[in-house]
């Protein structure tokens, strides 16, 4: 998305996809330190991957009026995490879930941000 942003929303469109890249790795390692696998259609980076796509189909250029749409893939991958948290249990891994809900409130910080611009 980041090559198709007009230069008034390019800095916002970079920030979020250098957290969502960060918060992917970060996730990926995890997987990858409970010996699961991060890789295959089903795997977080390949979720990640698919909205990607799917959001660059919906816009056709990045200029101030599709931040909206941004703003809402925010709010859905927001309400991703918080199923996830909802239904993880916290207190058979406590690392994986303050990864989980750090990412979260990351994700508030920046879907705030778009709500006040």
């Amino acid at each position: 998305m980041l090559g198709r942003a007009e230069p008034e929303i390019e800095t916002i469109i970079a920030e979020l996809t250098l957290l969502h890249r960060a918060h992917a790795a970060a996730l990926e390692d995890r997987l990858n330190d409970l010996g699961a696998s991060g890789q295959g259609d089903a795997s977080l980076r390949g979720t990640m991957n698919t909205v990607a796509v799917t959001v660059r189909d919906w816009i056709s250029g990045l200029g101030e009026g599709s931040l909206e749409a941004v703003e809402r893939g925010e709010k859905a991958l927001q309400g991703i995490y918080e199923d996830a948290l909802h239904n993880f249990s916290k207190a058979a891994d406590p690392q994986t879930a303050a990864l989980l809900d750090e990412q979260c409130q990351e994700i508030g910080a920046q879907i705030e941000m778009l709500a006040n611009r």
